[in-house]
């Protein structure tokens, strides 16, 4: 299958074209989750080095895992935008287009000739999706960011972490607002593309705005609330959830690391006698949840030891048959032999003859094959596109290519 091939034509989004420009993950995932449900995505890359996820993250034989796994499905088109003649196949490309998704720095797209008034004056139709760390408004909007700042600044990072140790950054290294980025953002495009072609306003694409911070946000949104209510300001606490006890993650007597949270009064009734403590269903203490979380040490002090003398396919086959919630802190190694994993959430790829797993499609959607196309060679696409596309001849894409505007 060639780079940018649907996989069926019973996606939902074929038919819808999609002109993404951008780097690394959180606008170009945008792209990336519209192609997986059919959408033709046609990327804007520099000459010579492309997108940087080409070099981000881990590799083998010197390709970047995060683009091979994060780039398929689109077509990959080199311009050269720093040169005048560009300009006009830009303008090209995005009337050919459905949805823009613009990426770049506040004010590089702009700096080109090509802001939102004209941009919207002229491509009525045109759905826009602007990903940026901050957004399109507020003193904060023309600043650039990365997932670090993105995760500070959303108080995510403040919140993770143990209590007595410092912030840090969810997930570790693990971009996490950036993907999370992606998905709201290819939401926001499918919510423009339903009003611009299924309820009446075919003239309105619309435009979408989010920032990198704005999900990890609205997921903290309800803290903020507690503090304009009390005073009082939410502080980390390590692995414990919100409320209940016991919640977090405990060390098994193999050496491995098991996750539960007991949340409600039933689970916490079946909890005592598994551990051996009958009694807490008549301890004052542990009465609430409420009251269960302020007292959570006494508690988590004796489940601990109890998974700590047991090995880990013990302990959750134990709280799996009292129907307690429990699972694996798994690695990639584990993960790698999970039969549920390999059923529901991946399928084989291939790189130079060797099999790898790559991540299925999220959401699932029923009676359609996902479109597995592999993540193109940079600039594999330019002339393809230029000719069926935007209709270019061979003697202009030559001329284009002799100036540098087109490559590689």
């Amino acid at each position: 299958m060639t780079a940018g091939q649907p996989a069926t034509d019973l996606l939902p989004l074929k038919g819808i074209r999609v002109l993404e420009m951008g780097e690394l993950l959180a606008g170009p995932l945008v792209g990336t989750l519209l192609g997986e449900f059919g959408a033709e995505v046609i990327k804007v890359e520099r000459p010579g080095r492309g997108d940087v996820l080409r070099q981000f993250g881990p590799a083998v034989d010197g390709e970047s895992l995060y683009w091979k796994v994060n780039a398929r499905n689109k077509k990959s088109v080199v311009l050269d935008l720093g040169r005048p003649q560009s300009a006009q196949v830009l303008r090209d490309l995005i009337a050919a287009s459905d949805v823009l998704v613009n990426s770049l720095r506040p004010g590089t797209l702009e700096g080109w000739g090509f802001d939102e008034d004209s941009l919207r004056a002229a491509y009525p139709k045109l759905v826009i999706v602007y990903a940026s760390a901050f957004g399109r408004e507020g003193p904060h909007s023309d600043r650039g960011g990365y997932d670090p700042i993105a995760q500070g600044y959303s108080g995510l990072s403040f919140l993770t972490g143990e209590a007595e140790g410092p912030p840090m950054r969810a997930g570790g290294a693990i971009p996490v607002c950036d993907f999370m980025t992606g998905f709201a953002g290819a939401l926001g495009a499918m919510m423009a593309l339903y009003r611009r072609d299924a309820r009446g306003a075919p003239g309105n694409g619309g435009t979408v705005d989010i920032a990198l911070y704005d999900v990890a946000f609205r997921m903290l949104g309800p803290l903020l609330a507690f503090r304009d209510l009390t005073g009082k300001v939410w502080k980390r606490d390590g692995n414990h959830s919100l409320g209940g006890a016991p919640t977090g993650h405990f060390l098994t007597g193999d050496g491995e690391w098991i996750c539960t949270s007991v949340q409600n009064d039933a689970q916490f009734a079946r909890l005592g006698p598994l551990v051996g403590h009958a009694e807490w269903t008549a301890d004052p203490r542990f009465a609430t949840p409420g009251l269960r979380t302020r007292n959570r040490d006494a508690i988590e002090e004796v489940v601990a030891a109890w998974i700590a003398a047991r090995p880990r396919e013990e302990v959750i086959r134990q709280f799996a048959a009292a129907d307690l919630p429990v699972g694996p802190i798994n690695s990639m190694g584990d993960l790698a032999d999970d039969g549920h994993l390999g059923v529901r959430s991946t399928y084989w790829d291939s790189h130079d003859g060797r099999a790898y797993r790559q991540p299925s499609r999220v959401p699932k959607l029923s009676r359609e094959e996902p479109a597995h196309a592999s993540a193109p060679a940079l600039g594999a696409n330019t002339r393809e596109v230029l000719d069926t596309t935007l209709g270019y001849s061979t003697l202009r894409m030559d001329e284009l290519a002799r100036a540098g505007v087109i490559g590689p």
